[in-house]
């Protein structure tokens, strides 16, 4: 058995020790504050004390407050009040360092990427130049927080994003909140890992939406097997490479209009019946292309009316640069 398969089930198994620790901690107290205010309204029976105010004096007294609005008045009531005190101070005490063991293990786990992800709509899968990008690249969309960053080992420094590390399986997707996302992203350089996690995403979300990276064509006609609906090929950075050897101001246009930290951004508008040149001018975006339900793309003609479906790429200013 791997040493980190056995990392994680002790992890796992003080975890829930730790989670029963707490709930013990907290049957004591909650014994005690009965069985005092119940030892106290016997005490004091024949004086007219509710047994609504024995529980509350007996909070009082077990946090050694004492407002003194009720105090006992007869041996045995002073006898229980005493204990009371005692016993409720080392029940305060017990009870509040178990919760904040508790509290500190769930941050020192979530800080060493040990913890859950809840409630993020993007969660990015693999690690690498390209993966460090597309966090950046969501963070500058303004998307820090609703993204989840699933790792295979720790980052270096903060990576600006809440994550996960563990390795590539499904128990580790699901913690890392891969069930819960709109959108998957996956981003390994590599074909293999690329597949394994698009067939466990798929598996755990079939809901979700799924961008993959890929090398080879085979591997993109799997991936799309799988219902992955936006795959990239890596082909795609070759193609820009080459294109920097003879029009290089379009390379350049491209890695400044593909990030929102540069001058421009394209973005894509939906709205079906309205022409390229009213969308214009609604949004004083310039219109760049009209991308077709099934991927064909054509110029965006002015007088082009929008079918559903059809999207519109546009150039904005980019929100850097405002």
């Amino acid at each position: 058995m791997p040493v980190y398969t056995i990392y994680m089930l002790l992890r796992r198994v003080a975890y829930r020790l730790a989670r029963r620790r707490v709930a013990l901690a907290a049957i004591v107290f909650v014994v005690l504050w009965l069985l005092s205010a119940t030892l106290f309204y016997r005490a004091e029976r024949g004086t007219g004390l509710s047994y609504w105010d024995s529980l509350y004096w007996a909070l009082i007294t077990m946090a050694t407050v004492g407002y003194g609005d009720i105090v006992p008045t007869n041996g045995a009531a002073r006898a229980v009040a005493a204990a009371t005190a005692v016993f409720g101070i080392a029940t305060y005490t017990l009870l509040i360092s178990v919760l904040a063991d508790y509290l500190l293990e769930a941050t020192v786990r979530a800080a060493m990427g040990m913890g859950r992800l809840r409630g993020k709509r993007f969660i990015v899968i693999g690690e690498g130049p390209v993966c460090d990008e597309v966090v950046r690249e969501l963070a500058s969309n303004g998307l820090a927080e609703e993204t989840g960053w699933v790792r295979e080992t720790q980052p270096r420094g903060d990576p600006g994003v809440d994550y996960v590390v563990g390795e590539l399986d499904e128990s580790t997707l699901r913690r890392g909140g891969v069930g819960e996302a709109e959108r998957v992203i996956i981003c390994y350089d590599d074909d293999s890992k690329s597949l394994h996690a698009a067939a466990l995403a798929r598996r755990i979300n079939p809901g979700a939406g799924v961008s993959a990276l890929a090398r080879d064509p085979l591997t993109i006609e799997i991936l799309r097997g799988l219902g992955v609906d936006s795959v990239v090929p890596l082909a795609l950075v070759g193609r820009i490479l080459a294109s920097s050897a003879f029009e290089p101001a379009v390379t350049l246009f491209l890695a400044d209009a593909t990030t929102a930290r540069g001058n421009v951004d394209l973005v894509e508008l939906e709205a079906p019946g309205e022409t390229v040149a009213e969308l214009e001018r609604r949004t004083g975006y310039r219109a760049v292309a009209i991308v077709k339900p099934m991927g064909a793309v054509e110029p965006a003609a002015p007088e082009r009316r929008l079918a559903p479906g059809e999207k519109l790429v546009a150039l904005r200013r980019a929100p850097s640069s405002r």
